[in-house]
């Protein structure tokens, strides 16, 4: 082995999936860090894959890839209903984890997934990407430095299409299941509040709420419709601990427009994240922040540059958002621009407050 950062892949698969778009090109851009193995259920599709991206070592199974002696951290890109199988394999192999979030389908599994990390003195790391975010960043940055004077209101936005569509794709069946994992709330609002408390500040309560704006689906090529019990829609007033107040609307299965991620309003001037797509989400999208200076004055503060991916070519915005976290990995970061799996469980433990805040009608106090 030579002295780079060996990456296992469960989920890296040629048909395709959140690993393909986003964790492979990263991996292969980021020098100091190198693919090594790669795992899928099926045989055929595992070899298929580790010889389309290069990597040494095929399996079949997140056991067979965590205990390989040429994997440094396991990387877990499959679905939120296989993640707890999949962290657990790798930490009982001792190897350092980066999982996808949701960490679990709930907190209690992301709780036991935490602890077991712990006990087993691995590295944990929750894909929770909004954080290596250049424009992000800088907004922290500017908000501590007291750019735009005292923080006084902060609106959040995350609506588009996703898998709130009338139509779900063969496969997707289960993202119609709230108990699943997948939803407007684990996913579009999750990553949305956890830039909101690392940028601006935490939250100190809220209310909400929670609803399923499309109870029936259909399934693409079937003659049939489900249920659909996962949120498409979440609302949110609340307060951050500063005094602030905040607002915030995430919704599935409507068409965006683009309009900013996040706005954070101060006494002395406005800072806007703002998506380059019209559907960009704020843990992936290439972000752009506007500031709107007291005099009026308007202008996108400059971002740095990124550097291409293996082909030369520009990284898509979710690849180039991943690449930000490998590369922090590889550097040894263990900030809070790295987010752990105690992280993973707090945003867990609020996603729990937004649903009682939803169920009672009332405010909740966020611990």
């Amino acid at each position: 082995m030579t002295g780079d950062l060996g990456v296992g892949i469960v989920g890296a698969s040629i048909s395709g999936g959140w690993a393909q778009e986003s964790h492979i090109p990263a991996v292969l851009a980021t020098p100091g860090v190198a693919l090594r193995a790669v795992s899928t259920t099926r045989r055929a599709t595992a070899d298929a894959s580790a010889e389309q991206f290069g990597a040494r070592r095929a399996h079949t199974s997140a056991t067979a890839l965590a205990t390989d002696t040429d994997v440094d951290l396991v990387t877990v890109a499959v679905k939120v209903t296989e993640h707890f199988e999949s962290v657990t394999a790798a930490v009982a192999a001792r190897k350092d984890v980066y999982c996808e979030w949701p960490l679990g389908v709930n907190t209690q599994q992301a709780k036991i997934l935490r602890d077991h990390a712990v006990l087993a003195g691995v590295r944990h790391i929750i894909g929770l990407q909004s954080r290596q975010q250049p424009a992000v960043q800088l907004l922290r940055e500017l908000v501590d430095g007291g750019r735009i004077g005292r923080v006084l209101a902060v609106h959040v936005l995350s609506v588009g299409m996703g898998h709130g569509a009338p139509v779900l794709a063969r496969g997707k069946e289960w993202v119609a299941d709230e108990r699943n994992g997948l939803s407007a709330l684990t996913v579009r609002t999750a990553h949305t509040l956890d830039a909101v408390q690392f940028a601006v500040g935490r939250l100190a309560g809220l209310s909400a709420k929670v609803g399923v704006a499309t109870p029936k689906v259909a399934i693409e090529g079937e003659n049939r419709w489900i249920t659909k019990t996962a949120a498409d829609q979440v609302a949110i007033e609340g307060a951050l601990a500063g005094g602030a107040t905040l607002s915030g609307l995430f919704v599935l299965g409507v068409h965006a427009t683009g309009m900013p991620l996040m706005t954070v309003y101060g006494s002395e001037g406005t800072l806007e994240i703002v998506p380059d797509s019209p559907d960009g989400q704020i843990q992936m999208a290439r972000l752009s922040l506007v500031e709107t200076r007291s005099s009026g004055e308007r202008s996108v503060l400059p971002a740095p540059e990124e550097p291409p991916g293996a082909d030369g070519e520009p990284l898509a915005g979710p690849a180039a958002s991943v690449r930000r976290m490998y590369r922090a990995i590889a550097a040894g970061t263990s900030d809070g621009d790295v987010p752990d799996f105690d992280d993973a469980v707090r945003l867990h433990e609020l996603l729990d407050v937004i649903r009682r805040a939803a169920a009672s009608g009332c405010w909740r106090g966020v611990v």
